[in-house]
């Protein structure tokens, strides 16, 4: 399907190249320059038919050509939007070129908006959830929310993260998975500053972890990471708390939530033993609500994952989501999927590795929940 997308773009910009070049042969404007500029735009095309026909036999990572396909719009493109606009300057080109060379040029501005400054435009979410007046007791309740850190590295955007979960004051605080992206060895080099960040989470009722993609089923970094550091880690199993007159009942569910033991989770939680307690279901991925029955006694599920899109579009919403979930609840937020609250973070952090490590319209983002009687 890539490579046929690919393949379609390629086309399209060999054509538009041939069209370029006729139109400006005929007009007298660009001359021999013009076939020279419309030669790139049909070279961008074929190295995306390249790249397609690189992804089939080779099985490179479908992100790499995803970060190839970024550059070549960021940089390459605008590249040659110059190169036309320097030429349009010599030979006096007609409004048309220069329109073209304006949406040319447009790229840059966003890849270095996109690149350099919204992934470290960190906001707090807050979000009020009604509860159910039958629920046992009066107090609020504050969650903080840290999902989808996913850094190979501590800085100041790491920092600035914490000291906004610790500003809020949380009651409790939940990490719905993915800490640390990156290679064992790159693990070595900042184990130790990882569980000194973390180390700084604290909250009178705890703080609660479950395990997202790049932490791994078994672990992996994810428990290097978080030795020493006091956050309890949720395995498929509920903790219960109390905060001020409240029982919470929190289920946390590993990536497998669609299978038996998540099931067990979800099923404790909906029958709820403990009268008038407050139920919450952590998980990374936010598709574990399409397991829970129409309204559900489960007061909320916290989930990540989404990235909220990580690059979104006006109008068109997030590109991928890698959620089946409706677009809108990945999207991120407070939704309701089948009568059944579900926040979804954003995350603080964005796919790193192969990927384009970009953020558009989906700023990094902290949640803070209070839970009060509706």
């Amino acid at each position: 399907m890539l490579t046929l997308a690919l393949t379609a773009v390629a086309l399209v910009s060999g054509a538009a190249g041939v069209a370029t070049a006729t139109w400006a042969s005929r007009h007298g404007t660009l001359g021999g320059r013009a076939i020279v500029a419309a030669v790139g735009v049909t070279v961008l095309g074929g190295a995306a038919a390249a790249a397609g026909l690189v992804v089939l036999t080779t099985g490179i990572p479908l992100f790499a050509v995803v970060h190839l396909a970024y550059l070549g719009l960021t940089v390459s493109v605008p590249l040659l939007a110059l190169g036309i606009g320097v030429l349009a300057v010599a030979r006096g080109a007609p409004r048309a070129v220069w329109a073209l060379v304006v949406v040319g040029l447009l790229p840059a501005p966003l890849g270095i908006y996109a690149t350099h400054v919204e992934p470290y435009r960190l906001r707090v979410d807050r979000q009020v959830v009604a509860l159910d007046p039958e629920r046992a007791g009066d107090d609020e309740v504050r969650i903080a929310v840290l999902a989808d850190l996913q850094t190979n590295h501590v800085g100041d955007h790491e920092q600035r993260a914490v000291d906004e979960v610790l500003a809020a004051e949380p009651d409790v605080i939940l990490l719905p998975g993915d800490l640390f992206q990156g290679s064992d060895g790159d693990l070595d080099g900042v184990v130790d500053e990882m569980r000194a960040l973390l180390g700084r989470l604290e909250a009178p009722q705890g703080v609660f972890f479950v395990r997202g993609d790049v932490d791994g089923h078994d672990g992996g970094h994810a428990d290097r990471v978080l030795e020493g550091t006091g956050i309890e880690i949720l395995v498929d199993e509920v903790a219960e708390i109390e905060v001020g007159d409240r029982t919470l009942r929190i289920g946390g569910t590993g990536l497998g939530y669609d299978g038996p033991w998540a099931d067990a989770v979800r099923a404790d939680l909906g029958r709820t033993p403990v009268d008038g307690a407050v139920t919450i279901l952590l998980s990374h991925r936010p598709d574990t609500v399409l397991a829970l029955p129409a309204a559900s006694r489960v007061d909320l599920t916290v989930a990540g994952h989404t990235h909220g899109g990580q690059v979104v579009l006006p109008v068109v919403g997030p590109l991928v989501t890698f959620s089946d979930v409706p677009r809108a609840v990945a999207r991120g937020g407070l939704h309701r999927v089948d009568g059944n609250p579900i926040y979804v973070s954003s995350g603080v952090g964005l796919e790193r590795e192969h990927a384009p490590q970009v953020r558009f319209l989906s700023r990094p983002t902290v949640g803070v929940l209070t839970l009060r009687d509706g």
